[in-house]
């Protein structure tokens, strides 16, 4: 078994046992050309579901940044799992493990923005106007209010509700509720076009540079990526190395892109006290200025990258065509 990966950003709060669990990355799936779909989705959900909970430990005991990174990047890759191999996999029951899997995605999402915010959004402005006594008290309110999330995200993938996830979709995939004999290398082109002719639709409406429609291409462009990674083992390597590396450049700048976007809504979520004295308020409201001000300049930079890596992708030949 190969050894996971160890995390590259530290904890949130030490570790309170006497070893520390790792964030664990995904690991390339198992699935052959001469398997079903069947077989194909069973392993596919197995494998996610391991990235999920091996990522566990590492968000409950270590409270690692990278753990709960990739515990939501597992949440997300079931998410699209369920739906990935076609409609006949996609029953009710299917549907309401993948419902209660957004929905536990969504739980975490709080303390995940924070450590970006916290990570990749707030030191940048700071290192640039130099006072940095000017931000101690938004970056004191930053701190605790990422404490909370965390507390509960940690609460969330302790509770028994999430444990009895992750049972009943281990359960599920080792269900044969299912007679699809269609063979995997069949079924593959057809499931990627799908993805792909849905993020082509949403790259349509890219040239507004609206918050909404950037977010929706970089939701789309994660389904694609996901799946393609899926269904990888069926192809040559150089071929679906090329594509899944144009899809995670454009994924990278449309993700910078809407962080940027989204560092007004946090700041409102620090600086939303009304009960405070006027110097604080001042201060809170000079910091907080300076960190937005930058950010909508780097807004407007990232939207032209945007572009250009968008008209870029749209001529990358698919490796499954």
């Amino acid at each position: 078994m190969d050894e996971p990966r160890p995390a590259t950003i530290r904890s949130i709060a030490p570790a309170p046992h006497h070893f520390e669990a790792l964030a664990v990355g995904a690991r390339p799936l198992k699935i052959r050309k001469g398997m079903s779909a069947e077989d194909a989705f069973r392993v596919t959900l197995l494998e996610c579901l391991a990235h999920v909970a091996g990522n566990v430990a590492a968000v409950t005991r270590s409270r690692e940044v990278e753990g709960l990174h990739q515990l939501r990047v597992g949440l997300r890759r079931l998410g699209v799992a369920f739906s990935a191999f076609g409609e006949e996999f996609h029953t009710h029951a299917m549907a309401e493990l993948q419902a209660r899997t957004k929905a536990f995605a969504s739980a975490i999402a709080p303390a995940r923005d924070l450590d970006v915010f916290a990570g990749e959004l707030f030191e940048g402005p700071v290192e640039a106007c130099g006072n940095e006594a000017a931000f101690d008290l938004l970056r004191d309110r930053l701190e605790r209010a990422r404490g909370d999330a965390w507390d509960q995200a940690v609460a969330r993938v302790s509770s028994v509700e999430f444990a009895i996830l992750l049972d009943d979709i281990a359960a599920a995939a080792q269900s044969r509720n299912w007679t699809s004999l269609v063979p995997i290398r069949s079924a593959a082109p057809r499931r990627l076009d799908e993805y792909l002719v849905k993020a082509r639709k949403r790259g349509r409406h890219l040239k507004s540079l609206e918050q909404r429609d950037c977010h929706r291409l970089r939701i789309s462009l994660k389904k694609l990526r996901y799946a393609a990674e899926f269904y990888a083992p069926l192809y040559k390597k150089k071929q679906v190395k090329r594509y899944i590396k144009a899809i995670k450049e454009l994924q990278d700048l449309l993700g910078a892109f809407n962080d940027a976007g989204q560092v007004r809504a946090t700041l409102q979520l620090l600086t939303a006290d009304d009960d405070i004295a006027p110097r604080a308020r001042a201060d809170l409201c000079f910091a907080s200025g300076v960190i937005n001000g930058w950010h909508c300049a780097r807004a407007m930079r990232l939207g032209k990258s945007v572009m250009k890596r968008w008209d870029r992708f749209r001529h990358v030949e698919p490796f499954w065509a």
